[in-house]
């Protein structure tokens, strides 16, 4: 890919919940968006959207007790097979939903997606090692881990079942995303609320993308790249390119084949 090509890609959100009548506000912005759904309910609303930017997903989050309540498999597993997206789903123990329910949930939703691979994001708040226990106990291709806050021992664990790492902000400068996860593994995100303005995704991702180049070492100009590159490689290991909308298939056609990973400075 050439230098003018490059400096063409449009910031990747690994992570953001948008409104589900979103339709043009992020073609002003030039942002491509995985954007999580926290129930059934909400995926279905997306079941005709076409954006070219936006990748909708299907989940079930696990602080939603009426999410919860009503999850089926069966239809979870229907909307799955035309989604390339699978979040927002996991565990938390902060959550007043009983952690038999949300186990319940995320063990129907992993054993789905065992047999029908996706691009996985995965909720773990004070849940951290619970996750990785039922990632082991289920293995799946390529889960991200959403807003991690594992410990160092827990990160490294991790890296070896094979998760990826949506980065937020909020944690972009702690060192275990330096000292125990390779920058292949790594994506950025926003965290997006439905609240907020669509037009604010950009700066977001570009400021998380300012703060892994620093933490990692690496020129802030390379960053963006990595992130779509790493978006490749999942794509790839789940199979789920030909799922993706227009402008992401677009860009991960035009990228050439894998490059070296960035060395760390």
């Amino acid at each position: 890919m050439t230098t003018l090509q490059l400096n063409r890609l449009p910031p990747l959100d690994a992570h953001a919940h948008l409104p589900t009548t979103t339709t043009s506000d992020l073609c002003e912005v030039h942002a491509c968006v995985l954007a999580m759904a926290i129930s059934l309910e909400e995926a279905s609303l997306t079941s005709t959207h076409t954006h070219p930017h936006i990748a909708w997903g299907v989940g079930c989050h696990p602080r939603q007790s009426r999410s919860q309540a009503s999850f089926d498999v069966n239809v979870f597993s229907d909307v799955a097979k035309n989604r390339a997206i699978v979040g927002e789903i996991g565990l938390d123990a902060g959550s007043r939903v009983p952690l038999s329910r949300q186990l319940h949930t995320f063990r129907s939703v992993l054993s789905v997606v065992a047999d029908m691979p996706r691009i996985l994001s995965i909720h773990s708040y004070r849940a951290t090692g619970l996750v990785l226990k039922e990632l082991q106990r289920i293995p799946v291709a390529a889960p991200i881990l959403h807003w991690w806050t594992g410990t160092a021992s827990e990160t490294s664990e991790a890296v070896e079942l094979g998760c990826f790492f949506s980065i937020h902000s909020a944690v972009a400068r702690h060192s275990k995303f330096r000292t125990r996860v390779p920058p292949e593994r790594i994506l950025v995100e926003s965290d997006h609320g439905y609240r907020d303005p669509p037009a604010a995704i950009a700066c977001r991702i570009e400021w998380v993308e300012h703060l892994v180049a620093k933490q990692l070492g690496l020129d802030v100009a390379n960053i963006r790249e990595l992130m779509w590159r790493n978006l490749a490689r999942i794509a790839g290991e789940t199979e789920t390119e030909n799922l993706l909308p227009t402008r992401f298939a677009a860009i991960l056609t035009t990228l050439e084949g894998p490059r070296d990973t960035p060395r760390l400075l």
